[in-house]
């Protein structure tokens, strides 16, 4: 899932940091980021129904934003309905 936008709850100089760690963990397969195979999303979601898609993206994407980035902190998901039943996460972001 590779479709998503990320919004913060607070502004700073550091958001370009930020977004640019935040879009190579959620665009990472886990398993290819060599020294550290565990950086990424396993992607276990994709294919899956898109409850339970939603419901698994969800919980690794508050685990590895807690693990790789702990200075913010997941505060929601939201989703957006796309075209042919695609699916578009919206993620809130607040600091630790």
């Amino acid at each position: 899932m590779y479709d998503f936008k990320l919004e913060y709850t607070f502004a700073g100089d550091e958001l370009a940091e930020l977004d640019r760690q935040l879009n190579l963990l959620l665009t990472t397969r886990a398993g290819t980021m060599p020294l550290d195979r565990a950086f990424g999303l396993t992607m276990d979601y994709l294919d899956q129904p898109s409850e339970t898609a939603k419901s698994l993206y969800v919980a690794e994407l508050v685990e590895r934003v807690n693990r790789f980035i702990p200075s913010i902190r997941v505060r929601e998901v939201r989703w957006e309905a796309g075209p042919q039943g695609t699916l578009r996460a919206r993620v809130v972001i607040d600091r630790a």
